[in-house]
C-alpha cells in the first residue's frame, strides 16, 4: 500500500532524507584517512617499531635455513623421562615473538600435552640462537613465529 500524499509529499520523506544524510556523513567521516606529514614520520615509525606482524614480505629465519633448524631441534632436544616412560610422542606447537633485533620473546604453547614436554619445547626455544628478522619494506620488524617441535623417540 502505498502512503498518502500529503502537500505533494510523502510524510515520511523528510525523516528518511535526514537519516540517509547522517549514515552517509558517518561512513565519510570513518572511512577517511589521512596520510602520515612529514611532521608525524617520527611519530608513525615509533608506531611500526612496536607492532608485531603476523605475515611480512620476508619472513625471520633461523640461522643456516631449515636445515640448521632441523638440526638444533634433533640435537638439543631432551626428552623428558616422564614422556618416556608414558611411551608419550606427538607435536607441541609453540607461537613466539621474533623481535626486530633477532631475540627470541613471548613463548607459548598452542598446542601441547603433558609429562614436562611442553616445558621441554619452551625451553627449547628460549635457548635459540638469535634469528634472522623479519623484514617489512626492507625494515627488520617484529614478528609472530608459530613453530611445530616433534617429539618422538
Amino acid at each position: 500500500m502505498v502512503p498518502q500524499r500529503r502537500n505533494g509529499a510523502f510524510p515520511n520523506a523528510r525523516l528518511a532524507l535526514s537519516i540517509s544524510t547522517l549514515l552517509i556523513g558517518l561512513l565519510m567521516a570513518c572511512s577517511q584517512r589521512s596520510l602520515p606529514t612529514q611532521s608525524s614520520q617520527t611519530d608513525y615509525q615509533a608506531a611500526i617499531d612496536e607492532e608485531v606482524f603476523t605475515v611480512v614480505e620476508v619472513p625471520p629465519g633461523f640461522p643456516g635455513g631449515n636445515a640448521g633448524l632441523s638440526s638444533y631441534l634433533r640435537e638439543n632436544l631432551r626428552y623428558p623421562e616422564a614422556a618416556i616412560k608414558a611411551k608419550v610422542q606427538g607435536k607441541v606447537f609453540v607461537s613466539f615473538l621474533v623481535t626486530k633485533e633477532g631475540t627470541i620473546r613471548n613463548v607459548a604453547i598452542l598446542k601441547g600435552f603433558g609429562y614436562g614436554i611442553n616445558e621441554e619445547a619452551i625451553r627449547l626455544i628460549q635457548a635459540m640462537p638469535n634469528w634472522i628478522p623479519g623484514r617489512q619494506s626492507g625494515h627488520p620488524v617484529n614478528v609472530k613465529y608459530n613453530l611445530v617441535v616433534p617429539f618422538d623417540y
